[in-house]
């Protein structure tokens, strides 16, 4: 029997391929040689140098943005980010940039737009980052391009690849405390363009700069769908998009001051910004922000507004300061601050101020921390007294934190609970260790509606009022004014209506409200 030969395959004469993975791939090729004197890792870092230690080979001058000119020269600058929006770029060649980040940086002196290219790197920037930039030139903006940066200057930088400009996100150092007084502030006095949020909505974000100053009330979760219709047993949601198609993120933020409430909304690479506010404790100065309306006022960016987070002035400290104060608990009837207010000294002192409500305003604004006291003259707009007489909530008493207030019209419930603090009536179950209100204030301030003059108003129950302002403004005590009839009651109220009055009145921050110390006629 013939003998059969195996002849072998063309397969065995190579070397079988053993698959390796993309980190092992990466690592061999560092560590072999490319026999032209330097290792895989030197050229590497100076490939990317932003991926290694900077090691600036220039002598860099400090300077601040507001003193820049146009030129070359290796300046070393230092700023916030007040706004930054991403380009993306269409080249595919290995040694171009994927995009460019195009950054708005401020200090305390001037603004400037740092072109930020990339290849590799992920840049994580957000709102309010203190930022150090490394650059060996200035650049004039076109004329055109100055409404939509807010800027003059631009800077060019691709540290990636000129080793010659360096971006740092100064997140270790930041002592919270650097380039954040908005341009143009003087302490004491208020900022130019700057508007409540009211009267933004209202018409004011047509004016050139427009500056709004809010608060953080809360903070919504990151979006990538909405919902388009939502009933049983249908629900449809459909993908956030740009203008172009692409999916996009968004996140809703809800923002207030003392007048009104809106939503501030951010797309994109701004959503992560949000993440890191306290609500009722984080203020944004924001600057040419865009308006939308629709049922519930809507705030958002653009390539030319400013967001400034935390800035240093007197304004933002009392906007945060009534923020929190809004976060607390308030009394249906808070009572007066009997060791607060000397009222004699304040009857009987030669020098007597007569204010306005602006006045007070601006006064209150500038030192907060200052005790008040002068004279208001007013016009009574509203009262509301035979109507909480008929819904018998015409006076009330309540116990701190403990149980919700007691509302009566009765002169003997008025009488016990004047009568004693350490016996309030009706006392609630299991009452007592509670403390009291004072008996004297035990009218509700509701009761007193709008008062105004030339320059503002004060809205119905924002005031604390004495029981000698009560006395003289009423001509009659608590007691005797519970005991009178609903008729009699509502002649006085006709009669007092449209009453032009002068208020004692005193401000102290301990207290928070403005409170009336005295009435004449």
């Amino acid at each position: 029997m013939a003998t059969q030969h195996q002849f072998p395959s063309i397969q065995s004469f190579f070397d079988k391929e053993i698959p390796v993975k993309k980190d092992e791939t990466r690592l061999s090729n560092l560590q072999t040689d490319t026999n032209d004197g330097f290792s895989e890792n030197e050229v590497q870092a100076a490939l990317h140098p932003a991926l290694h230690r900077w090691n600036p080979c220039n002598e860099y001058v400090e300077c601040d943005i507001g003193s820049l000119l146009p030129g070359p020269g290796c300046r070393a600058l230092q700023g916030r980010i007040v706004n930054f929006y991403q380009q993306q770029t269409l080249s595919k060649k290995p040694q171009a940039a994927k995009g460019c980040l195009k950054v708005v940086i401020k200090d305390d002196t001037g603004t400037l737009m740092v072109r930020l290219w990339y290849a590799d790197v992920d840049y994580k920037l957000h709102l309010g980052q203190l930022i150090s930039v490394w650059t060996p030139h200035i650049s004039a903006t076109l004329s055109g391009s100055l409404t939509l940066h807010g800027t003059s200057l631009v800077t060019s930088i691709f540290p990636e690849r000129d080793s010659s400009c360096y971006f740092m996100v100064q997140d270790n150092s930041d002592t919270g405390t650097q380039c954040k007084t908005p341009l143009g502030y003087v302490d004491g006095k208020q900022l130019a363009s700057l508007m409540t949020l009211k009267s933004f909505v209202e018409g004011g974000h047509e004016v050139d700069n427009g500056k709004i100053l809010v608060c953080v009330k809360s903070i919504g979760g990151r979006k990538k769908r909405k919902c388009m219709y939502d009933q049983e047993p249908l629900r449809l949601a459909i993908d956030i998009t740009d203008k172009k198609g692409n999916p996009i993120e968004k996140v809703d933020v809800n923002v207030f001051d003392d007048t009104f409430q809106a939503t501030l909304t951010f797309w994109n690479h701004v959503t992560d910004t949000a993440a890191s506010w306290r609500p009722s404790h984080t203020i944004l100065l924001i600057t040419s922000a865009a308006f939308r309306a629709g049922g519930r006022p809507g705030i958002s960016m653009t390539s030319a507004t400013q967001v400034e987070v935390d800035p240093e002035m007197r304004d933002a400290e009392w906007l945060r300061v009534f923020a929190q104060r809004m976060t607390k608990k308030e009394h249906v009837n808070q009572p007066f601050p009997n060791d607060v207010f000397d009222i004699e000294t304040a009857t009987t002192a030669q020098n007597r101020i007569l204010f306005n409500i602006a006045d007070i305003d601006e006064f209150v604004r500038a030192s907060p921390s200052e005790t008040y006291t002068g004279y208001l003259n007013v016009l009574i707009t509203e009262l509301s007294i035979t109507r909480l007489h008929q819904r018998i909530m015409l006076c009330c008493t309540e116990w701190y934190l403990l149980f919700p207030p007691s509302f009566f019209n009765t002169q003997l419930t008025l009488h016990l609970a004047a009568a004693s603090p350490s016996t309030p009536t009706p006392p609630p179950p299991n009452a007592s260790n509670a403390t009291p209100r004072s008996p004297f204030g035990l009218i509700l301030a509701l009761s007193i509606g709008s008062l105004l003059d030339e320059t503002g108003n004060f809205a119905a129950g924002k005031l604390i009022w004495s029981e000698r302002a009560w006395e003289q403004l009423l001509g009659r005590t608590a007691a005797q004014l519970v005991g009178l009839s609903t008729p009699a009651l509502r002649y006085l109220e006709q009669r007092m209506l449209f009453l032009r009055v002068t208020l004692l009145f005193g401000w102290s921050s301990d207290v928070g409200r403005v409170v009336v110390l005295g009435v004449s006629m």
